[in-house]
């Protein structure tokens, strides 16, 4: 998703520095925060390019992920990453789409947690358009003969990547789009841990102080 933004330097995009929420107010640590996703979103080296997904399977148990964020976009308050349409996480979306997306930055000490509500876009112009920007060798995850979690006898080989125009997994690829209302920061400092959860729907953004 555009954010407006131009893309951060490399250096930025490898390291995510140390947050003292008590010394920000909440426009000055949102501001932080998005910053940092839109930069996740383009580098793999950012400690915030991989997140967890959390939904609840058809027995209501809760079930947890790792995927890669391939979008952020502040206006819309919207993450977006890709999955197969044969997924348990695509299923588990189509029948409740409540999620709960979470990131940890080691060397920042910082956790991000956002409540979400998911969409699945399909053979349509969002899933096409990221299919078409998507690298060959992501492309060829979808190829794959079984469905993700599907048993199998012995481990499968990797699928060989794609040619450019070979479109033979689009079938299977799927844009899941996350849309939220409020963002919740826990900072941890040997001097007293902040957390916060920022209501993004107000102009300008404010924030709850939370014990941590």
């Amino acid at each position: 998703m555009p954010s407006g933004r131009s893309e951060p330097s490399a250096h930025q995009a490898d390291s995510e520095p140390a947050i003292e929420l008590s010394a920000l107010d909440a426009a000055a640590a949102w501001r932080r925060i998005a910053d940092s996703l839109v930069a996740a979103a383009v580098s793999s080296r950012h400690a915030f390019h991989l997140l967890s997904v959390a939904t609840v399977d058809a027995d209501g148990a809760a079930e947890s992920r790792t995927v890669v964020l391939r979008g952020f976009d502040e206006a819309t308050r919207e993450v977006r990453f890709h999955t197969d349409l044969r997924s348990g996480k695509a299923a588990a979306i189509r029948r409740d789409a409540r999620v709960g997306l979470h990131w940890y930055a080691p060397e920042a000490r910082l956790q991000i947690r956002i409540p979400a509500t998911a969409s699945l876009h399909h053979a349509d112009d969002i899933a096409l358009h990221a299919w078409r920007a998507s690298q060959p060798m992501s492309r060829a995850c979808y190829t794959a003969a079984h469905a993700p979690g599907a048993p199998l006898a012995s481990f499968p080989v990797a699928p060989s990547a794609p040619a450019a125009g070979d479109d033979t997994g689009l079938a299977n690829f799927c844009v899941v789009r996350c849309r939220f209302e409020s963002v919740e920061l826990l900072a941890l400092h040997a001097t007293g841990h902040e957390r916060v959860r920022i209501d993004v729907t107000s102009n300008p953004v404010t924030w709850t102080i939370l014990a941590p």
